[in-house]
């Protein structure tokens, strides 16, 4: 296989799991394994050469993939950090659950007098 076409059949593979339905449990996977993709590909990147008349139409195909892994991927990253928002939010309210006082000042209601 050519460089091109090694670096078409990754972007595929790239392509298909960020399209897999992705839930709670198996997110940890799947950025794992899109790391590794994304790594692969950036090292193949490297060593590609200008593509041949035959390898133009796998790199149009190329190009078309990376647009929608593109999208998936800022749509799975804004999910990702609307949960972690609200993983914050969840944490913040549990704590002020517990401890409702915690943000009260210790001089509220008592009187100092700074004279000597």
């Amino acid at each position: 296989m050519s460089g091109w076409a090694d670096f078409l059949s990754i972007t595929k593979e790239l392509d298909e799991l960020v399209h897999r339905p992705i839930h709670e449990k198996n997110r940890a996977s799947i950025v794992e394994q899109v790391e590794g993709l994304l790594d692969q590909r950036e090292t193949m990147l490297r060593d590609l050469t200008q593509p041949v008349d035959e390898e133009k139409v796998m790199v149009q195909e190329v190009l078309q993939r990376d647009l929608r892994i593109n999208q998936k991927l800022e749509f799975l990253f804004s999910g990702l950090k609307r949960d972690m928002r609200n993983m914050k939010k969840q944490k913040s309210s549990k704590q002020r659950y517990i401890n409702p006082y915690q943000s009260v000042s210790g001089y509220d209601g008592t009187y100092v007098d700074h004279k000597k």
